[in-house]
């Protein structure tokens, strides 16, 4: 559900258009060598990941926590770009226009990658019970929260992993103020954050491979997803396991036909 609603919400905000550019052939018309430069990119980025979290690994095995943190929060930052090449590949496929100069913003912007990343967290008791009693909006309001204190904690330990700052009328080095248990609570969620990552690079290589196979899929998924919600647009809950299940069952349904 999590990488649902990561594709979903990253997707809709770099669209220009509401809308996707409806054609009536089969294969809709798209750029390949951009889909292959997307690809390309998610490769490249998350090797970038991985080689972050070995040298942060080798950092604090010496003590350097603060600059240990550091590289674990730059690799974090890194998966978030690949989850929104991964939006925007879809869009591309889906047959939406994306603003390329809003997603490479998007790249340089700390708050952006954390809230984006957030959607890889769990979420508050107060979201998971307002999914329940099917109240959409709250959900998505706790869900904001949730993505403002993520950044918030995110973004302050990796200053505070840099940085001599003046609290309370003193100074203070990162050595002061970065420990092993937030090293460590930072590196086990890099290291989670990796594996929830690498399927979008798999997935972003199959559809270079062979995007048309792929494109209806794509395109079938968005179009469900959107009217899905449409149609419940006050239940969350009821919302997303409807989507899954008509989506599995289409699934099921073409296979059936192909045998």
């Amino acid at each position: 559900m999590a990488a649902v609603a990561t594709v979903m919400a990253t997707s809709r905000k770099f669209r220009r258009t509401s809308k996707p550019d409806r054609r009536s052939e089969k294969v809709r018309c798209f750029d390949r060598d951009l889909l292959s430069e997307l690809a390309r990119g998610a490769q490249m980025i998350f090797a970038n990941a991985e080689a972050l979290y070995r040298e942060a690994k080798l950092l604090g095995a010496m003590g350097g926590l603060g600059r240990a943190l550091f590289l674990h929060q730059i690799s974090l930052e890194e998966c978030a770009k690949i989850q929104t090449i991964g939006a925007w590949a879809t869009s591309l496929l889906a047959g939406h226009t994306v603003d390329a100069k809003k997603v490479v913003a998007g790249f340089a912007s700390h708050s952006r990658k954390n809230r984006t990343n957030a959607y890889m967290l769990k979420g508050s008791a107060e979201e998971y019970a307002a999914r329940e009693r099917g109240d959409w909006n709250a959900a998505v309001e706790e869900f904001k929260k949730l993505q403002a204190e993520f950044h918030e904690k995110s973004n302050d330990a990796k200053n505070a992993a840099l940085y001599v700052d003046f609290e309370h009328g003193k100074f203070v080095a990162p050595i002061e103020r970065i420990t092993k248990e937030m090293v460590d609570e930072t590196a086990a969620r890099n290291e989670t954050f990796l594996g929830l990552t690498f399927p979008y690079v798999k997935l972003l290589l199959k559809w270079q491979e062979a995007p048309e196979e792929h494109q209806d899929t794509i395109v079938a998924f968005v179009e469900l997803a959107e009217a899905t919600k449409a149609e419940k647009p006050n239940d969350a809950m009821a919302a997303i396991k409807k989507l899954i299940g008509d989506f599995v069952e289409t699934g099921r349904a073409k296979r059936a036909r192909q045998r």
